[in-house]
């Protein structure tokens, strides 16, 4: 009888030995991730489409609805509020908490459960709540899905992408488009709501700014005074934005996330719009003269050669060549007079240029905000702009002139200076001479 309590013991041991690393590996390692256990059964489409106009319901059922977070309360600009959509529409999600955008950042996925949720509408805007504000019975209004219950409606899925905005015109902004983040182009703020605040931060109200489109229509740009951006001075420019199509009444409404979703740097389209603030076309000057335009600075810093002024086809211009002069360096600057950009936004700079005989020397423009206006420009700062100058006509002159493209001032203040610098040289070696021929006509500075 002992032997055999033994064996059956020793049987024991070993079973436990083999089975003992199987069962702590399925003790230490959790199940393989593999979603949330939910899926959407219903469009925010079929779900708007269910909104009787002028009615508040209450939601039954076991529908589920899906989608992307394309606004939420990151800069408060959304109050108490999140906005979702999938391929088929939007909807404003209203939520009784604060620090949204922590736990529903944009690009994050959503599934929520109606059942026992309200859809109503506030002067036309379609929202998903937790229940009915009826105190003004003149606008009740859906009221937010309180916090502890979030969990209750609200699954997150997985984070995705941001989602990009969809293009559209001006004309197609209906109904159904509200709560989709939509961008629209050739857009500017009428000129009484440029370089206003954005919101009314000091009475924490909110503001309303006119946008024209190009094309036609017009739109409101609606900010809340709560928004970290309020106090922001609205773009002068031309461009495109970028926002939440909403409404309220008649009024169509764009809602932006920040001012990051404007992008209006061009010049504006509307006759109040851009205006010259610097011209030359060098009609004036004497022909095989050194330039002495009154404000121009004319200015050899190596090898004594200057821009003069030279004509065909009856049409005037600037121009420069290190050719004859026999030096190892020609170096010139053409100065423009001081021009205040202070009271203008958007500034483009623009012009015309030839090349003739090009063997390597180069015309390249500059910018300055500190240049005293003296003789020795090389002791002041200057930034390199990025120019189209005409090149590589080897055998003579270039057929046409060339247009430089329009060149933004964008963050350059106050006064500023514009240069056109000439480098080249004229050697005893003909092979290494640098004496191409430039010719420089019509510049001009635009803004608004």
């Amino acid at each position: 009888m002992k032997n055999k309590r033994s064996r059956i013991s020793w049987t024991l041991v070993l079973l436990s030995i083999f089975l003992w690393p199987s069962c702590y590996k399925n003790f230490d390692e959790p199940p393989a991730y593999t979603g949330i256990a939910i899926q959407a059964n219903h469009s925010i489409r079929a779900l708007r489409m269910a909104h009787i106009p002028g009615n508040f319901a209450k939601l039954i059922g076991n529908q589920i609805i899906t989608g992307i977070v394309v606004a939420n309360d990151a800069s408060d600009n959304f109050y108490k509020t999140i906005v979702i959509q999938d391929s088929t529409g939007g909807i404003s999600v209203r939520l009784d908490g604060f620090g949204l955008a922590a736990d529903y950042p944009i690009g994050q996925r959503l599934f929520i459960r109606l059942n026992g949720l309200w859809l109503g509408a506030y002067g036309g805007m379609l929202q998903l709540g937790g229940g009915v504000d009826n105190s003004n019975p003149s606008f009740p209004e859906i009221i937010p899905i309180p916090a502890p219950l979030f969990s209750k409606y609200i699954l997150a899925g997985k984070k995705e992408a941001n989602p990009l905005p969809m293009k559209i015109r001006f004309e197609h902004l209906k109904d159904s488009m509200q709560s989709r983040l939509v961008q629209i182009d050739s857009i500017e703020l009428v000129a009484a709501d440029t370089a206003k605040p954005f919101g009314d931060a000091i009475n924490k109200a909110t503001v309303s700014h006119t946008l024209n489109i190009c094309n036609g229509g017009s739109i409101y740009l609606r900010t809340s005074g709560f928004a970290s951006f309020a106090s922001i001075k609205t773009p002068r420019g031309n461009g495109t934005i970028t926002g939440i199509y909403t409404v309220f009444g008649s009024q169509k409404q764009l809602i932006i996330r920040d001012t990051s979703d404007l992008a209006m740097n061009h010049l504006r389209c509307t006759n109040g719009g851009p205006k010259q603030l610097f011209f030359e076309d060098f009609e004036s000057i004497p022909i095989n003269k050194e330039i002495a335009i009154h404000g121009w600075k004319n200015i050899a810093e190596a090898g004594g050669k200057l821009f003069s002024g030279n004509m065909s086809s009856g049409n005037r211009y600037a121009q420069i060549s290190a050719f004859a002069s026999n030096q190892p360096l020609v170096s010139t600057w053409l100065i423009s007079p001081p021009i205040n950009l202070n009271n203008t936004s958007n500034e483009q700079l623009s012009f015309l240029t030839k090349d003739a005989f090009d063997n390597g020397a180069s015309l390249q423009v500059f910018i300055s905000t500190n240049y005293d206006g003296g003789n020795s420009p090389w002791k002041a700062k200057w930034t390199l702009l990025k120019t189209i100058v005409s090149k590589g006509s080897i055998n003579g002159i270039a057929p046409r002139w060339i247009e430089s493209g329009k060149i933004s001032l964008n963050g350059f203040n106050n006064t500023i200076y514009i240069v056109f610098k000439y480098d080249g040289n004229d050697l005893p070696n003909a092979v290494h001479n640098r004496t191409t021929a430039f010719q420089l006509d019509e510049i001009k500075i635009m803004g608004n």
